[in-house]
Protein backbone atom coordinates (compact mmCIF):
# COMPACT_ATOMS: atom_id res chain seq x y z
CA UNK A 1 0.00 0.00 0.00
CA UNK A 2 1.35 3.57 -0.75
CA UNK A 3 -1.34 5.34 0.77
CA UNK A 4 -3.14 5.17 4.03
CA UNK A 5 -6.53 4.87 2.48
CA UNK A 6 -5.63 2.15 0.26
CA UNK A 7 -6.93 -0.80 2.50
CA UNK A 8 -10.28 1.62 2.09
CA UNK A 9 -10.49 2.24 -1.61
CA UNK A 10 -9.93 -1.67 -1.69
CA UNK A 11 -12.34 -2.62 0.35
CA UNK A 12 -14.89 -0.04 -0.80
CA UNK A 13 -14.87 -1.43 -4.21
CA UNK A 14 -15.61 -5.04 -3.37
CA UNK A 15 -19.26 -6.22 -3.92
CA UNK A 16 -21.55 -7.93 -1.23
CA UNK A 17 -20.39 -11.52 -2.42
CA UNK A 18 -16.56 -10.99 -2.29
CA UNK A 19 -17.09 -9.46 1.56
CA UNK A 20 -18.67 -12.44 2.61
CA UNK A 21 -16.71 -13.92 1.13
CA UNK A 22 -13.30 -13.22 2.38
CA UNK A 23 -15.28 -13.05 5.94
CA UNK A 24 -16.08 -16.45 6.05
CA UNK A 25 -12.15 -17.56 4.42
CA UNK A 26 -11.13 -15.32 7.80
CA UNK A 27 -13.13 -17.28 10.39
CA UNK A 28 -11.88 -20.29 8.91
CA UNK A 29 -8.19 -19.44 10.49
CA UNK A 30 -9.89 -19.09 13.62
CA UNK A 31 -8.60 -16.96 16.62
CA UNK A 32 -5.27 -15.71 15.15
CA UNK A 33 -7.57 -13.60 12.68
CA UNK A 34 -10.38 -12.22 14.37
CA UNK A 35 -8.57 -9.13 15.03
CA UNK A 36 -8.10 -8.88 11.24
CA UNK A 37 -11.60 -9.14 10.35
CA UNK A 38 -12.61 -6.99 13.31
CA UNK A 39 -10.14 -3.77 11.13
CA UNK A 40 -11.88 -4.81 7.85
CA UNK A 41 -15.75 -4.46 9.64
CA UNK A 42 -14.20 -1.28 11.17
CA UNK A 43 -13.16 0.37 7.51
CA UNK A 44 -16.10 -1.66 5.78
CA UNK A 45 -18.80 0.36 7.93
CA UNK A 46 -17.29 3.47 7.07
CA UNK A 47 -18.58 6.47 4.77
CA UNK A 48 -15.63 8.35 4.60
CA UNK A 49 -12.12 6.91 5.58
CA UNK A 50 -11.18 8.28 9.42
CA UNK A 51 -7.14 7.09 10.23
CA UNK A 52 -7.52 8.85 13.53
CA UNK A 53 -10.97 6.55 14.72
CA UNK A 54 -8.65 3.71 13.48
CA UNK A 55 -5.62 4.32 15.41
CA UNK A 56 -7.67 4.90 18.22
CA UNK A 57 -9.32 1.48 18.20
CA UNK A 58 -6.62 -0.93 17.20
CA UNK A 59 -3.51 1.26 18.67
CA UNK A 60 0.20 0.99 17.38
CA UNK A 61 -0.23 -2.41 15.45
CA UNK A 62 -2.62 -0.43 13.14
CA UNK A 63 0.00 -0.28 10.38
CA UNK A 64 1.17 -3.56 10.49
CA UNK A 65 -2.55 -4.89 10.71
CA UNK A 66 -3.65 -3.13 7.74
CA UNK A 67 -0.92 -4.24 5.42
CA UNK A 68 -1.66 -7.81 6.81
CA UNK A 69 -5.50 -7.54 6.02
CA UNK A 70 -4.16 -5.86 2.51
CA UNK A 71 -2.58 -8.83 1.43
CA UNK A 72 -5.18 -11.26 2.91
CA UNK A 73 -7.89 -9.65 1.05
CA UNK A 74 -6.04 -10.23 -2.52
CA UNK A 75 -5.19 -13.38 -1.63
CA UNK A 76 -9.25 -14.22 -0.75
CA UNK A 77 -10.10 -12.75 -3.84
CA UNK A 78 -7.66 -14.67 -5.83
CA UNK A 79 -8.94 -17.81 -4.43
CA UNK A 80 -12.53 -16.43 -4.84
CA UNK A 81 -11.82 -15.36 -8.66
CA UNK A 82 -9.64 -18.80 -9.48
CA UNK A 83 -12.76 -21.09 -9.90
CA UNK A 84 -14.53 -18.74 -12.04
CA UNK A 85 -11.34 -17.60 -14.14
CA UNK A 86 -9.54 -19.98 -16.96
CA UNK A 87 -6.69 -17.70 -16.59
CA UNK A 88 -6.10 -17.96 -13.32
CA UNK A 89 -6.72 -22.14 -13.58
CA UNK A 90 -4.29 -22.00 -16.49
CA UNK A 91 -2.03 -20.44 -14.18
CA UNK A 92 -2.33 -22.67 -11.14
CA UNK A 93 -2.23 -25.62 -13.44
CA UNK A 94 1.68 -24.24 -14.92
CA UNK A 95 2.17 -23.71 -11.40
CA UNK A 96 0.82 -27.21 -10.14
CA UNK A 97 3.10 -28.79 -13.25
CA UNK A 98 6.27 -27.50 -12.20
CA UNK A 99 6.10 -28.66 -8.45
CA UNK A 100 5.33 -32.22 -9.99
CA UNK A 101 8.19 -32.26 -12.43
CA UNK A 102 10.36 -30.77 -9.50
CA UNK A 103 9.02 -34.01 -7.80
CA UNK A 104 10.04 -36.00 -10.44
CA UNK A 105 6.75 -36.91 -11.18
CA UNK A 106 7.47 -36.11 -14.63
CA UNK A 107 3.56 -38.29 -16.37
CA UNK A 108 1.63 -35.80 -13.83
CA UNK A 109 3.05 -32.71 -14.58
CA UNK A 110 3.06 -33.65 -18.36
CA UNK A 111 -0.74 -34.67 -18.32
CA UNK A 112 -1.24 -30.99 -16.36
CA UNK A 113 0.78 -29.13 -18.65
CA UNK A 114 -1.50 -30.64 -21.58
CA UNK A 115 -4.96 -29.92 -19.59
CA UNK A 116 -3.50 -26.18 -19.53
CA UNK A 117 -2.79 -25.81 -22.92
CA UNK A 118 -6.16 -27.08 -24.29
CA UNK A 119 -7.91 -24.63 -22.05
CA UNK A 120 -5.20 -21.61 -23.19
CA UNK A 121 -5.85 -22.45 -26.85
CA UNK A 122 -10.09 -21.86 -26.12
CA UNK A 123 -8.89 -18.65 -24.87
CA UNK A 124 -5.88 -18.15 -27.84
CA UNK A 125 -4.17 -17.39 -24.79
CA UNK A 126 -0.48 -16.88 -27.10
CA UNK A 127 1.85 -15.74 -24.02
CA UNK A 128 0.45 -18.60 -21.63
CA UNK A 129 0.79 -20.78 -24.72
CA UNK A 130 4.23 -19.94 -24.93
CA UNK A 131 4.96 -20.65 -21.36
CA UNK A 132 3.32 -23.79 -20.94
CA UNK A 133 5.58 -25.38 -24.43
CA UNK A 134 8.63 -23.99 -22.89
CA UNK A 135 8.01 -26.39 -19.69
CA UNK A 136 6.86 -29.15 -22.12
CA UNK A 137 10.35 -28.58 -23.37
CA UNK A 138 11.60 -29.45 -20.18
CA UNK A 139 9.56 -32.61 -20.12
CA UNK A 140 10.43 -33.99 -23.21
CA UNK A 141 14.46 -33.34 -23.06
CA UNK A 142 14.06 -35.08 -19.29
CA UNK A 143 11.80 -37.65 -20.63
CA UNK A 144 14.05 -38.23 -23.91
CA UNK A 145 11.33 -40.72 -25.31
CA UNK A 146 12.36 -42.44 -28.48
CA UNK A 147 10.85 -39.27 -30.91
CA UNK A 148 11.90 -36.48 -28.28
CA UNK A 149 13.81 -34.45 -31.45
CA UNK A 150 10.31 -34.73 -33.62
CA UNK A 151 8.96 -33.57 -30.06
CA UNK A 152 11.10 -31.08 -30.16
CA UNK A 153 11.33 -30.01 -33.30
CA UNK A 154 7.20 -29.71 -33.62
CA UNK A 155 6.90 -27.37 -29.85
CA UNK A 156 9.76 -24.83 -31.47
CA UNK A 157 8.09 -24.47 -34.50
CA UNK A 158 4.97 -23.90 -31.99
CA UNK A 159 7.07 -21.15 -29.98
CA UNK A 160 7.60 -19.38 -33.31
CA UNK A 161 4.50 -18.91 -34.18
CA UNK A 162 3.44 -18.27 -30.71
CA UNK A 163 6.23 -15.67 -30.59
CA UNK A 164 5.09 -14.62 -34.13
CA UNK A 165 1.34 -13.81 -33.06
CA UNK A 166 2.34 -12.10 -29.82
CA UNK A 167 4.58 -9.69 -31.74
CA UNK A 168 1.59 -8.89 -33.86
CA UNK A 169 -0.82 -8.18 -31.55
CA UNK A 170 1.81 -6.07 -29.62
CA UNK A 171 2.09 -4.09 -32.75
CA UNK A 172 -1.20 -3.19 -33.55
CA UNK A 173 -2.12 -2.87 -29.89
CA UNK A 174 1.06 -0.34 -30.10
CA UNK A 175 -0.54 1.25 -33.42
CA UNK A 176 -3.79 1.86 -30.96
CA UNK A 177 -2.37 3.38 -28.74
CA UNK A 178 -0.40 5.50 -30.96
CA UNK A 179 -3.33 6.63 -32.76
CA UNK A 180 -5.07 7.27 -29.55
CA UNK A 181 -2.61 9.92 -28.51
CA UNK A 182 -2.51 11.37 -32.08
CA UNK A 183 -6.48 12.15 -32.02
CA UNK A 184 -5.83 13.42 -28.61
CA UNK A 185 -3.49 16.18 -30.42
CA UNK A 186 -0.42 14.92 -28.49
CA UNK A 187 2.95 14.98 -30.67
CA UNK A 188 3.91 12.37 -32.88
CA UNK A 189 0.12 12.85 -35.25
CA UNK A 190 2.11 13.64 -38.38
CA UNK A 191 5.01 11.40 -38.18
CA UNK A 192 2.04 8.18 -38.08
CA UNK A 193 -0.45 9.83 -40.47
CA UNK A 194 3.16 9.29 -42.98
CA UNK A 195 4.13 5.80 -41.26
CA UNK A 196 0.71 3.85 -41.59
CA UNK A 197 0.23 3.11 -45.26
CA UNK A 198 -3.40 3.26 -46.81
CA UNK A 199 -4.26 -0.32 -47.23
CA UNK A 200 -2.58 -1.04 -43.22
CA UNK A 201 -6.43 -2.51 -42.55
CA UNK A 202 -6.98 -4.28 -45.66
CA UNK A 203 -8.94 -7.52 -45.35
CA UNK A 204 -5.77 -9.21 -46.70
CA UNK A 205 -3.90 -7.95 -43.75
CA UNK A 206 -6.50 -9.22 -41.80
CA UNK A 207 -4.47 -11.34 -38.69
CA UNK A 208 -4.82 -15.16 -37.86
CA UNK A 209 -5.01 -15.12 -34.16
CA UNK A 210 -7.63 -14.25 -32.31
CA UNK A 211 -6.35 -11.81 -30.14
CA UNK A 212 -4.36 -9.99 -33.12
CA UNK A 213 -7.61 -10.10 -34.94
CA UNK A 214 -9.59 -7.62 -32.08
CA UNK A 215 -6.57 -5.58 -32.02
CA UNK A 216 -6.30 -5.01 -35.60
CA UNK A 217 -9.72 -4.23 -35.73
CA UNK A 218 -9.77 -1.90 -32.74
CA UNK A 219 -6.82 0.22 -34.29
CA UNK A 220 -8.86 0.56 -37.48
CA UNK A 221 -12.21 1.79 -35.74
CA UNK A 222 -9.71 4.32 -34.29
CA UNK A 223 -7.61 5.15 -37.35
CA UNK A 224 -10.44 5.87 -39.27
CA UNK A 225 -12.27 7.90 -36.37
CA UNK A 226 -8.89 10.27 -36.07
CA UNK A 227 -9.11 10.57 -40.25
CA UNK A 228 -12.98 11.49 -40.06
CA UNK A 229 -14.19 8.68 -42.07
CA UNK A 230 -16.67 8.08 -39.59
CA UNK A 231 -18.71 5.31 -41.51
CA UNK A 232 -16.13 3.33 -41.53
CA UNK A 233 -15.04 3.52 -38.24
CA UNK A 234 -18.83 2.62 -37.58
CA UNK A 235 -18.33 -0.47 -39.94
CA UNK A 236 -14.90 -1.46 -37.87
CA UNK A 237 -16.83 -1.37 -34.31
CA UNK A 238 -19.57 -3.09 -35.73
CA UNK A 239 -16.97 -6.39 -36.36
CA UNK A 240 -15.29 -5.70 -33.53
CA UNK A 241 -18.44 -6.08 -31.92
CA UNK A 242 -19.11 -9.68 -34.15
CA UNK A 243 -15.43 -10.97 -33.44
CA UNK A 244 -17.00 -11.16 -29.80
CA UNK A 245 -19.37 -13.49 -30.28
CA UNK A 246 -17.36 -15.53 -32.72
CA UNK A 247 -15.15 -16.35 -29.44
CA UNK A 248 -17.80 -16.86 -26.58
CA UNK A 249 -15.23 -18.12 -24.64
CA UNK A 250 -12.83 -15.12 -24.66
CA UNK A 251 -15.57 -13.28 -24.26
CA UNK A 252 -16.36 -14.80 -21.11
CA UNK A 253 -12.97 -14.39 -19.74
CA UNK A 254 -12.96 -10.58 -20.48
CA UNK A 255 -16.24 -9.69 -20.06
CA UNK A 256 -14.83 -6.04 -19.41
CA UNK A 257 -13.29 -5.25 -22.02
CA UNK A 258 -16.25 -7.08 -24.61
CA UNK A 259 -18.28 -4.18 -22.75
CA UNK A 260 -16.02 -1.46 -23.13
CA UNK A 261 -16.28 -2.60 -27.56
CA UNK A 262 -19.58 -2.77 -27.38
CA UNK A 263 -20.35 0.23 -25.63
CA UNK A 264 -18.11 2.37 -28.56
CA UNK A 265 -20.33 1.11 -30.86
CA UNK A 266 -23.56 2.35 -29.06
CA UNK A 267 -21.68 5.50 -28.77
CA UNK A 268 -20.79 5.59 -32.44
CA UNK A 269 -24.29 4.68 -34.06
CA UNK A 270 -25.90 7.65 -31.33
CA UNK A 271 -23.13 10.29 -32.68
CA UNK A 272 -23.57 9.38 -36.05
CA UNK A 273 -27.72 9.06 -35.82
CA UNK A 274 -27.36 5.33 -37.20
CA UNK A 275 -30.58 5.10 -34.98
CA UNK A 276 -31.81 1.92 -35.88
CA UNK A 277 -27.91 0.55 -35.59
CA UNK A 278 -28.60 2.18 -32.22
CA UNK A 279 -31.73 0.84 -31.05
CA UNK A 280 -30.36 -3.07 -32.03
CA UNK A 281 -27.35 -2.37 -29.82
CA UNK A 282 -29.36 -0.92 -26.88
CA UNK A 283 -31.75 -4.37 -27.56
CA UNK A 284 -28.36 -6.22 -27.46
CA UNK A 285 -27.07 -5.11 -23.98
CA UNK A 286 -30.45 -5.52 -22.87
CA UNK A 287 -30.01 -9.02 -23.05
CA UNK A 288 -26.64 -9.22 -21.36
CA UNK A 289 -26.87 -11.05 -18.56
CA UNK A 290 -23.43 -10.07 -16.13
CA UNK A 291 -22.74 -12.77 -13.54
CA UNK A 292 -20.90 -10.62 -10.89
CA UNK A 293 -21.99 -7.54 -9.00
CA UNK A 294 -19.13 -5.31 -11.35
CA UNK A 295 -20.16 -5.62 -14.29
CA UNK A 296 -23.67 -5.58 -13.32
CA UNK A 297 -23.55 -2.10 -12.17
CA UNK A 298 -21.25 -1.11 -15.52
CA UNK A 299 -24.00 -2.38 -17.51
CA UNK A 300 -26.67 -0.16 -15.34
CA UNK A 301 -24.79 2.65 -15.68
CA UNK A 302 -23.56 2.64 -19.00
CA UNK A 303 -27.28 1.07 -20.82
CA UNK A 304 -28.95 3.93 -18.54
CA UNK A 305 -27.40 7.15 -19.68
CA UNK A 306 -27.68 5.86 -23.35
CA UNK A 307 -31.57 4.71 -23.10
CA UNK A 308 -32.35 7.69 -21.39
CA UNK A 309 -30.64 9.62 -24.21
CA UNK A 310 -32.85 7.36 -26.78
CA UNK A 311 -35.91 8.23 -24.98
CA UNK A 312 -34.94 11.82 -24.52
CA UNK A 313 -33.58 12.61 -28.02
CA UNK A 314 -35.67 10.34 -29.94
CA UNK A 315 -39.12 11.08 -28.60
CA UNK A 316 -39.55 7.54 -27.43
CA UNK A 317 -42.68 6.71 -25.37
CA UNK A 318 -42.73 2.80 -25.98
CA UNK A 319 -41.14 1.45 -22.78
CA UNK A 320 -40.47 4.38 -20.57
CA UNK A 321 -42.19 3.06 -17.92
CA UNK A 322 -40.16 0.39 -17.56
CA UNK A 323 -37.12 2.54 -17.55
CA UNK A 324 -38.36 4.59 -14.93
CA UNK A 325 -38.91 1.51 -12.88
CA UNK A 326 -35.21 0.66 -13.69
CA UNK A 327 -33.81 3.63 -13.03
CA UNK A 328 -35.76 3.81 -9.24
CA UNK A 329 -33.90 0.20 -8.96
CA UNK A 330 -30.56 0.96 -10.23
CA UNK A 331 -29.70 3.86 -8.61
CA UNK A 332 -30.78 1.99 -4.82
CA UNK A 333 -29.23 -1.23 -5.62
CA UNK A 334 -25.89 0.32 -7.06
CA UNK A 335 -23.41 2.20 -5.59
CA UNK A 336 -22.46 4.71 -8.65
CA UNK A 337 -19.86 7.47 -8.03
CA UNK A 338 -21.43 10.92 -7.29
CA UNK A 339 -21.26 12.28 -10.90
CA UNK A 340 -22.51 9.11 -12.81
CA UNK A 341 -25.84 9.51 -10.42
CA UNK A 342 -26.05 13.13 -10.83
CA UNK A 343 -26.19 12.26 -14.58
CA UNK A 344 -28.65 9.73 -14.37
CA UNK A 345 -31.02 11.86 -12.35
CA UNK A 346 -30.11 14.82 -14.64
CA UNK A 347 -31.42 12.97 -17.37
CA UNK A 348 -34.15 11.38 -15.65
CA UNK A 349 -35.89 15.16 -14.96
CA UNK A 350 -35.06 15.95 -18.11
CA UNK A 351 -37.50 12.83 -19.65
CA UNK A 352 -40.15 13.37 -17.26
CA UNK A 353 -40.53 16.86 -18.10
CA UNK A 354 -40.40 15.54 -22.06
CA UNK A 355 -42.97 13.04 -21.15
CA UNK A 356 -45.14 15.87 -19.54
CA UNK A 357 -45.09 13.73 -15.99
CA UNK A 358 -44.36 17.32 -14.10
CA UNK A 359 -45.11 16.25 -10.85
CA UNK A 360 -42.37 13.18 -10.94
CA UNK A 361 -40.46 15.99 -13.03
CA UNK A 362 -40.64 17.78 -9.61
CA UNK A 363 -39.44 15.05 -7.59
CA UNK A 364 -36.55 14.52 -9.65
CA UNK A 365 -35.53 18.12 -9.91
CA UNK A 366 -35.55 17.85 -5.64
CA UNK A 367 -33.70 14.76 -5.67
CA UNK A 368 -30.51 16.44 -7.58
CA UNK A 369 -30.51 19.37 -5.87
CA UNK A 370 -30.78 18.38 -2.44
CA UNK A 371 -29.14 15.06 -3.18
CA UNK A 372 -27.40 14.10 -6.25
CA UNK A 373 -25.92 17.57 -7.39
CA UNK A 374 -24.39 18.18 -3.39
CA UNK A 375 -21.86 16.20 -3.22
CA UNK A 376 -20.59 17.60 -7.29
CA UNK A 377 -22.00 20.94 -6.41
CA UNK A 378 -21.93 21.82 -10.37
CA UNK A 379 -23.49 25.31 -10.76
CA UNK A 380 -24.52 23.98 -14.37
CA UNK A 381 -26.46 21.53 -13.16
CA UNK A 382 -28.27 23.57 -10.49
CA UNK A 383 -29.02 26.45 -13.03
CA UNK A 384 -30.36 23.53 -15.54
CA UNK A 385 -32.46 21.67 -13.26
CA UNK A 386 -33.94 24.90 -11.70
CA UNK A 387 -34.64 25.90 -15.48
CA UNK A 388 -36.33 22.47 -16.20
CA UNK A 389 -38.33 22.85 -12.75
CA UNK A 390 -39.22 26.34 -13.86
CA UNK A 391 -40.63 24.49 -17.32
CA UNK A 392 -42.65 22.08 -15.16
CA UNK A 393 -44.02 24.29 -12.96
CA UNK A 394 -45.20 26.54 -16.10
CA UNK A 395 -46.50 23.88 -18.12
CA UNK A 396 -48.47 22.67 -14.97
CA UNK A 397 -49.65 25.64 -14.32
CA UNK A 398 -48.24 25.63 -10.56
CA UNK A 399 -48.06 28.83 -9.80
CA UNK A 400 -46.57 28.71 -6.08
CA UNK A 401 -43.81 25.73 -7.80
CA UNK A 402 -43.25 28.58 -10.72
CA UNK A 403 -42.69 31.20 -8.25
CA UNK A 404 -40.21 29.38 -5.97
CA UNK A 405 -38.38 28.30 -8.90
CA UNK A 406 -37.65 31.52 -10.43
CA UNK A 407 -36.59 33.18 -7.48
CA UNK A 408 -34.43 30.02 -7.05
CA UNK A 409 -32.78 29.86 -10.74
CA UNK A 410 -32.17 33.97 -9.78
CA UNK A 411 -30.46 33.44 -6.34
CA UNK A 412 -28.21 30.65 -8.31
CA UNK A 413 -27.93 33.06 -11.64
CA UNK A 414 -26.49 35.24 -9.10
CA UNK A 415 -22.18 36.26 -8.68
CA UNK A 416 -19.17 36.20 -11.11
CA UNK A 417 -20.38 33.12 -12.88
CA UNK A 418 -23.52 34.10 -13.64
CA UNK A 419 -25.22 32.85 -17.33
CA UNK A 420 -26.72 35.06 -20.13
CA UNK A 421 -28.85 32.06 -21.45
CA UNK A 422 -30.41 31.65 -17.99
CA UNK A 423 -31.26 34.92 -17.37
CA UNK A 424 -33.05 35.57 -20.45
CA UNK A 425 -35.02 32.05 -19.94
CA UNK A 426 -35.95 33.40 -16.62
CA UNK A 427 -36.50 36.96 -17.98
CA UNK A 428 -39.10 35.82 -20.50
CA UNK A 429 -40.90 32.58 -18.80
CA UNK A 430 -41.88 35.43 -15.64
CA UNK A 431 -43.16 37.59 -18.80
CA UNK A 432 -45.10 35.15 -19.79
CA UNK A 433 -46.16 33.90 -16.81
CA UNK A 434 -48.15 37.00 -15.59
CA UNK A 435 -48.46 37.68 -18.93
CA UNK A 436 -52.52 38.03 -20.54
CA UNK A 437 -53.10 35.40 -23.02
CA UNK A 438 -53.33 36.87 -26.00
CA UNK A 439 -49.43 38.66 -25.34
CA UNK A 440 -48.08 34.92 -24.64
CA UNK A 441 -47.43 33.51 -28.31
CA UNK A 442 -45.30 36.91 -28.77
CA UNK A 443 -43.44 36.21 -26.04
CA UNK A 444 -42.30 32.80 -26.42
CA UNK A 445 -41.52 33.89 -30.29
CA UNK A 446 -39.19 36.40 -28.70
CA UNK A 447 -37.75 33.56 -26.06
CA UNK A 448 -37.28 30.96 -29.00
CA UNK A 449 -35.58 33.80 -31.27
CA UNK A 450 -33.50 35.16 -28.29
CA UNK A 451 -32.45 31.49 -27.67
CA UNK A 452 -31.45 30.91 -31.27
CA UNK A 453 -29.13 34.01 -31.44
CA UNK A 454 -27.28 33.11 -28.34
CA UNK A 455 -26.60 29.82 -29.74
CA UNK A 456 -24.72 31.36 -32.30
CA UNK A 457 -22.79 32.98 -29.83
CA UNK A 458 -19.66 30.50 -28.09
CA UNK A 459 -19.75 32.47 -25.21
CA UNK A 460 -23.20 32.69 -24.95
CA UNK A 461 -24.01 28.92 -25.30
CA UNK A 462 -26.05 27.24 -23.26
CA UNK A 463 -25.04 24.01 -21.54
CA UNK A 464 -26.21 20.58 -21.06
CA UNK A 465 -28.24 21.17 -24.12
CA UNK A 466 -31.00 23.61 -22.51
CA UNK A 467 -30.84 25.78 -25.65
CA UNK A 468 -32.37 22.63 -27.30
CA UNK A 469 -35.10 21.59 -25.23
CA UNK A 470 -36.04 25.26 -24.51
CA UNK A 471 -36.63 25.52 -28.14
CA UNK A 472 -38.42 22.34 -28.48
CA UNK A 473 -41.04 23.11 -25.98
CA UNK A 474 -41.68 26.30 -26.85
CA UNK A 475 -42.79 24.60 -30.23
CA UNK A 476 -44.23 22.23 -28.13
CA UNK A 477 -46.45 24.92 -26.94
CA UNK A 478 -46.70 26.93 -29.87
CA UNK A 479 -48.35 23.55 -31.94
CA UNK A 480 -50.07 22.61 -29.19
CA UNK A 481 -48.34 19.15 -29.50
CA UNK A 482 -46.37 17.08 -27.06
CA UNK A 483 -43.04 17.48 -26.07
CA UNK A 484 -42.06 14.25 -27.34
CA UNK A 485 -43.60 14.09 -30.30
CA UNK A 486 -41.53 17.64 -31.24
CA UNK A 487 -38.19 15.71 -30.12
CA UNK A 488 -38.97 12.77 -32.77
CA UNK A 489 -39.29 15.28 -35.78
CA UNK A 490 -36.55 16.95 -34.56
CA UNK A 491 -34.55 13.27 -34.71
CA UNK A 492 -36.14 12.19 -38.13
CA UNK A 493 -35.01 15.22 -39.96
CA UNK A 494 -31.65 15.66 -38.57
CA UNK A 495 -30.79 11.12 -39.09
Amino acid sequence: MKSKADLFHLIQSMSKTEKRYFSMDAQKSGRRSSRYLDLFRAINSMGEYDEAKLQEQFGRSLPTDKHYLYEAILRSIRDYRSSKSKSAQIKEMVLDATYLYERGLYQQSEERLSQAKAMAAELDDQLALLDITREQLNFVWTMKKKDFGQQIGALLQDKDRYIQNINEELQYLALAYRIQMAKQGDTGGEALAEEVPDDQFAASRFPESAHAQRRFLQSAALHADWQGDFEAANKHYTHLVDWWDRYPNIKQEEYVRYLADLFNLLHASYYQKHYQQFERVLRKIEQEQPANYHDQQLIFKQLTNYQLLYHINLGVLDGHEQLLERVEHGMATYKLNPVSQLIIAFNMTVLLLILEQYEACQDWAGRVLKDYNRQVDNPTFRRSTLLIRLLSAYSSDDIDQFDASARALQRANRGGNASAFFALCLKRLRKAHNAPLEEIPGILRALAQDVKTQAESAEAKAPLGMDDLVLNWVESLQQGRPLYRVFRKQAATSS
